[in-house]
C-alpha cells in the first residue's frame, strides 16, 4: 500500500521526513512507499523516454531506467553511510537508507511531474539534441529535489558540505556509469533495429551531453548519433 500522507510530507515538509529518519521511527512504511513510487516514476519516465524512437525502445527504456535508479541509490547507500560516519555522524545503517530511500521518493515525485512535459517535446517532434537535454534537465531537477532531503537530514555541524560535496561527486559517478552501460534509451534517430543495450564505445556520458549542447547551438541535427542515457541524479 502506498502511504499519501507519507508523499505528501516528503513533498511539503522534507524536515519532518528526515528528521524521522535519523530517529529511526516507524520507517518501513516509508520505505515501502518509496521504493513504489521510485518503480512508478521511473518506468513512467522511461517509457516517455523510449516514445522517441517508438515500438520496442519504449518498453526497453521502461524496463532500464528503474534498473538503473535502484542500482543507484543501492550502490550510492553505503558511500553516503561512509562518508557520514567519517566526518561525525556515525549513524547506524537504517536510518542513513531510510533517509536515502525518502530522497528517492522525493525525486520520483519531482522525475514524475516533469515526464509530461518530456513526452510533449518528443510529439511536437523536438529535435534529437533536445531532446536528450530536456531529458537530462528533467533528471538534474528532480536529482536536486531529492538532495535536499540529505541536506536536512545530515543537519547542522561540522562537515556537511564536505559530506553533501562528496557525495554528489561519487553518486554522480554511479548514477553516470549505470546510465551508460544500460543505454541506448532514446534510440538512435532513423535507426531501423532497437538494440537492448548498445555494444558502441564513444567517449563518455559527459562528452556527449557537450557535444549534443554544441549540436543544437549549431542548428546541427545528427541523424546517426547514439542516444546516451540521462544521468540518475536522487
Amino acid at each position: 500500500m502506498i502511504d499519501f500522507a507519507f508523499l505528501n510530507r516528503i513533498l511539503r515538509a522534507p524536515a519532518s521526513v528526515a528528521a524521522q529518519c535519523r530517529s529511526d521511527r516507524d520507517v518501513a512504511s516509508m520505505a515501502r512507499t518509496s521504493l513504489l513510487t521510485l518503480l512508478v516514476a521511473s518506468t513512467a519516465f522511461g517509457a516517455a523516454v523510449g516514445s522517441m524512437h517508438g515500438g520496442r525502445q519504449i518498453a526497453f527504456a521502461a524496463m532500464k531506467l528503474p534498473i538503473g535508479v535502484l542500482g543507484t541509490l543501492a550502490l550510492a547507500a553505503p558511500a553516503f553511510y561512509v562518508l557520514a560516519a567519517v566526518f561525525g555522524r556515525p549513524w547506524p545503517l537504517r536510518p542513513v537508507i531510510s533517509l536515502m530511500l525518502s530522497a528517492g521518493a522525493r525525486f520520483a515525485l519531482v522525475l514524475l511531474a516533469l515526464t509530461p512535459p518530456l513526452w510533449l517535446t518528443i510529439d511536437f517532434a523536438a529535435p534529437y539534441p533536445l531532446i536528450k537535454l530536456v531529458a537530462t534537465v528533467a533528471y538534474g531537477l528532480a536529482g536536486l529535489a531529492g538532495l535536499e532531503v540529505l541536506v536536512r537530514g545530515l543537519g547542522d555541524g561540522p562537515g556537511k558540505k564536505m559530506t553533501i560535496a562528496l557525495f554528489v561527486g561519487v553518486f554522480l559517478m554511479i548514477g553516470g556509469q549505470n546510465a551508460w552501460v544500460l543505454r541506448p534509451y532514446l534510440g538512435t534517430p532513423g535507426a531501423r533495429d532497437v538494440e537492448l543495450f548498445t555494444r558502441e564505445r564513444e567517449g563518455g556520458l559527459v562528452v556527449q551531453l557537450l557535444q549534443s549542447a554544441h549540436d543544437l547551438s549549431r542548428g546541427r541535427l545528427p541523424e546517426t548519433e547514439e542516444a546516451p542515457a540521462p544521468p540518475t541524479v536522487p
